[in-house]
């Protein structure tokens, strides 16, 4: 492949996050990265100081990438609360390209942040930004105090859930619009019609919905 002039970090970071998806957290080595690219050592320490750099700038990729870049892109007054939902679960749930690890990229992540505090603390990070936006914006649709609280983290988890299951066959697709609108809909006064409305957020759409596969 290249040279340590013609690779860029991009490069060892998109090689990296394959090596991570494919073969797990132990597999991010210097050597398996050289052989991966076609290069010497002293290309990669020609971009990264030591292995410990590079994999910071994995994961604050993976956060930019998958959080902030999609919270920001959610800041339009054109967008009414609930195609904001829509959007927000549609994008992070959005496969990233195979060059940058492919659909197991966050559960891989995950994985890897289990064992490794300074991972671990990015991803932890990242759940508190993506949940804060989401709690901020329920409140905006009119729920208040714990209730939107527990909505946004009944949504995260339900996203959290999806990314752990990509790559499962047989998982039918998932009414996005239904399970949005159950969500927001006004507290309901006892437990059966919280049932109900999930149950009926599950049930195939009789009109054309957007809706995503789960891959």
């Amino acid at each position: 492949m290249g040279t340590k002039q013609t690779l860029t970090p991009e490069d060892w970071i998109k090689a990296a996050f394959k090596l991570l998806t494919s073969s797990g957290p132990k597999a991010i080595r210097v050597d398996y990265l050289c052989k991966e690219l076609g290069v010497t050592k002293g290309s990669f320490y020609w971009h990264f100081a030591d292995l410990a750099a590079l994999q910071a700038a994995m994961v604050e990729h993976w956060r930019r990438v998958a959080t902030s870049d999609v919270i920001a892109s959610m800041v339009s007054p054109e967008l009414s609360p609930r195609d904001l939902f829509i959007r927000f679960i549609e994008d992070i749930l959005d496969v990233p390209t195979r060059e940058y690890g492919g659909p197991m990229t966050e559960v891989a992540i995950r994985h890897w942040a289990a064992g490794d505090e300074a991972v671990h603390a990015v991803v932890r990070d990242a759940d508190t930004e993506r949940l804060a936006f989401l709690t901020l914006q329920m409140r905006g649709s009119g729920l208040t105090g714990p209730e939107a609280r527990s909505r946004a983290t009944l949504i995260y988890a339900t996203l959290v859930g999806l990314k752990q299951l990509t790559g499962e066959p047989g998982l039918p697709r998932m009414d996005i619009p239904g399970f949005v609108d159950a969500m927001l809909r006004p507290a309901p006064s006892n437990a059966a019609a919280v049932q109900a409305a999930l149950v009926a957020s599950a049930a195939p759409a009789r009109a054309p919905q957007t809706q995503l596969e789960v891959q």
